[in-house]
C-alpha cells in the first residue's frame, strides 16, 4: 500500500470492523498495515483541551522506528472520545497510515467460534488448549456467557449482576456483566490461540503493560460482544472484549471497550474471585448512565483498555516494596481540602491490582505540605 498515491482531502475519522480507532503513537512493526513502512503518530494524541495539533510521522523501517521522517498531520481530539485526523501525502512511496484498536481481531476474519442467538444464553464448555491460571486456581475450561462475563466451572445466565465483592463460590470475570440480548443483532464469539500473530501481539502489550516481567505468551483466548444491545433496547450496541492471556506461570486479563451505550440496566465490570479474596470493580462501571466511558478510561494509559495480572503472584520489580506513589497536581493550596481520600485509595488500588496484589494490603496515606523557602 502506498498512501502517497491517496488524494488526501480535509480532515478523517478511522473505524475496524465498524468500531472507532486511532492511529498508533508507539512504534508499529514493519510490514504492518498492508505496507512496508507503516505510519504512527510521533508525540501522542492530545486531549480535547488541546485543540487541533501538529504532530510528527514516523515510518518504521531497516530496525528504526523513524526511519522515514514523513509530513506532519494535524490531529483533533473529539468530545464523543474519538479522534480526527487532517491527513496529507506521505514523503515517499510504501508509507501507509496505521490505524490500530485496542480489540484484538475478532470475528469471521479471526475464525471465531459463535454462540447462540439465545437470550441469557452461554458457549458450551470450552476445553482450553492451555490451563489458565486465576489466583491460585487452575482452569481446563471456561463459558462465554451471553451476558457479558466469562465462568469456569458452570455456564450463567444470571442478567442481574451483583455487587462485587460478593464472597461467592465461583470465580468470575465481567467485561461487562447486564442483560445483553444477541437475539436480533450482535454477536458474541469466542476463540483460543497458541501460535502466529495474536501471540505476538499479546506478548508486546505484556510487556509494553509490564516492562519487568520478560513475558512471552503460549496462550490467548479472545471473547467478544460485538455491536450486541441490550434487552429491550434493540437500537443499542455495545461492543467489548476479554483477552486471557498466559505464559509459563503468569496469567493476565486485558478487557477492551468500544463503543458502550448508556443503559437502566443494572451493570457491572471487574472480577471476583471465590469468597471474594480478590475482587475488582473498574470505576464507574456500576452506574449505566456513565457506562460509556469505559471506551476512555484506562489503568494503563490506553484508552479503552484495562490490564490485571491475575496469576496471583507479585513478581513485578515496581511493586516489590509493596509501595505505590501517587502524584496529584493541586491549582491552589485550598485544593488540599477538596481530595477525597477515597478517590485516592481507589487510585492506589488500581495499580495495585493490575499487579495482581490482592485488595485486602492494607492502604496508608502520609500527607506532605511543600513549605515555600
Amino acid at each position: 500500500m502506498c498512501d502517497s498515491w491517496v488524494s488526501w482531502n480535509g480532515w478523517y475519522r478511522l473505524f475496524i470492523q465498524g468500531q472507532s480507532v486511532q492511529m498508533p503513537d508507539t512504534c508499529v512493526e514493519e510490514y504492518s498495515c498492508g505496507t512496508y513502512a507503516p505510519l504512527w503518530l510521533n508525540g501522542g494524541h492530545p486531549t480535547v483541551e488541546d485543540g487541533v495539533v501538529t504532530r510528527n510521522v514516523c515510518g518504521h523501517w531497516n530496525n528504526n522506528c523513524c526511519y522515514f521522517q514523513s509530513n506532519p498531520i494535524k490531529v483533533k481530539a473529539c468530545p464523543g472520545g474519538y479522534y480526527v485526523y487532517e491527513f496529507v501525502s506521505p514523503s515517499t512511496c510504501y508509507l501507509a497510515y496505521c490505524a490500530g484498536s485496542v480489540f484484538y481481531r475478532f470475528g469471521s476474519v479471526a475464525g471465531d467460534t459463535i454462540n447462540a442467538a439465545v437470550d441469557d444464553g452461554s458457549s458450551p464448555v470450552i476445553q482450553l488448549l492451555s490451563p489458565f491460571l486465576f489466583f491460585g486456581r487452575t482452569y481446563q475450561q471456561i463459558f462465554v456467557n451471553n451476558n457479558g462475563r466469562l465462568t469456569f466451572n458452570q455456564s450463567s445466565s444470571a442478567y442481574a449482576p451483583y455487587s462485587f465483592p460478593a464472597r461467592g463460590s465461583q470465580d468470575i470475570i465481567a467485561g461487562l456483566w447486564t442483560n445483553l440480548d444477541n437475539r436480533l443483532k450482535g454477536v458474541v464469539s469466542y476463540q483460543q490461540y497458541t501460535s502466529g500473530n495474536v501471540l505476538t501481539r499479546a506478548t508486546r502489550d505484556i510487556n509494553t503493560h509490564f516492562p519487568n516481567l520478560n513475558f512471552t505468551a503460549s496462550w490467548v483466548f479472545v471473547a467478544t460482544w460485538n455491536k450486541v444491545p441490550y434487552f429491550s433496547l434493540n437500537n443499542t450496541e455495545t461492543s467489548f472484549q476479554v483477552v486471557l492471556i498466559s505464559g509459563r506461570n503468569f496469567s493476565f486479563i486485558l478487557m477492551n471497550y468500544g463503543n458502550i451505550a448508556v443503559t437502566g440496566h443494572p451493570v457491572q465490570a471487574g472480577y471476583d474471585t471465590i469468597n471474594s479474596t480478590h475482587y475488582f470493580v473498574i470505576p464507574g462501571s456500576i452506574n449505566g448512565s456513565f457506562i460509556s466511558n469505559l471506551r476512555n478510561s484506562s489503568n494503563v494509559n490506553v484508552p479503552g483498555r484495562w490490564v490485571f495480572r491475575v496469576d496471583g503472584g507479585t513478581g513485578n520489580s515496581i511493586l516489590k516494596n509493596n509501595v505505590v506513589g501517587l502524584r496529584v497536581r493541586l491549582s491552589s493550596f485550598l485544593d488540599l481540602t477538596q481530595i477525597s481520600t477515597e478517590i485516592v485509595l481507589q487510585q492506589i488500588k488500581q495499580v495495585q491490582v493490575k499487579y495482581g496484589l490482592p485488595n485486602s494490603i492494607e492502604l496508608k496515606l502520609r500527607k506532605l505540605q511543600k513549605i515555600k523557602p
